[in-house]
């Protein structure tokens, strides 16, 4: 069975693709890698991605297209941290990479994550945030590191960044 935060990570990975997407289409993106490197990397996602229905097709070996997705994804997340250039992938390829992993993860898997259950809970959360860092601009230590370890207990990890934001995820 599939961790939840295996699946959050599969989900959001998504809403990256339609980001990149957007980005490529203003024209920041080149359709072609104009490096070495990223023709290796984009040749590679492609491979593992024309391999979703090789699998599938060999007596649906659902466990091996969830590995390449999860191939996939660091190559996904570098690029969305900056430590790889967008532009080691093709246009085509995150577009081929979008609708493979919607088609494979939504209508093959029935993978699908509740956006009114993910707006409720990022509102309760930023509720919670917005406590917690009102208690500490008040100097109640006490209430914010409650809240942090009682979102820490329930899977809920808390991180504050140098610029002041707090950022969570389900750990």
């Amino acid at each position: 069975m599939m961790k939840k935060k295996s699946f959050l990570s599969l989900v959001s990975i998504l809403l990256v693709l339609s980001l990149f997407l957007a980005a490529c289409s203003g024209g920041s993106s080149s359709s072609s890698s104009s490096n070495k490197e990223g023709g290796e990397t984009d040749a590679t996602i492609q491979k593992l991605l024309s391999e979703f229905d090789e699998f599938m097709n060999d007596d649906f070996n659902t466990a091996k297209v969830l590995a390449n997705m999860f191939e996939i994804v660091p190559v996904i997340n570098s690029i969305k941290d900056g430590l790889i250039p967008v532009n080691s992938l093709s246009s085509s390829t995150i577009q081929l990479m979008q609708t493979k992993f919607k088609t494979y993860l939504e209508d093959i898997f029935g993978l699908k994550s509740s956006r009114e259950n993910d707006e409720i809970l990022n509102s309760v959360m930023q509720l919670l945030i917005d406590i917690r860092s009102e208690a500490k601009v008040k100097k109640d230590f006490a209430t914010s590191d409650k809240i942090r370890k009682q979102l820490n207990a329930a899977g809920i990890l808390l991180k504050d960044k140098k610029d002041g934001r707090i950022e969570w995820e389900l750990s």
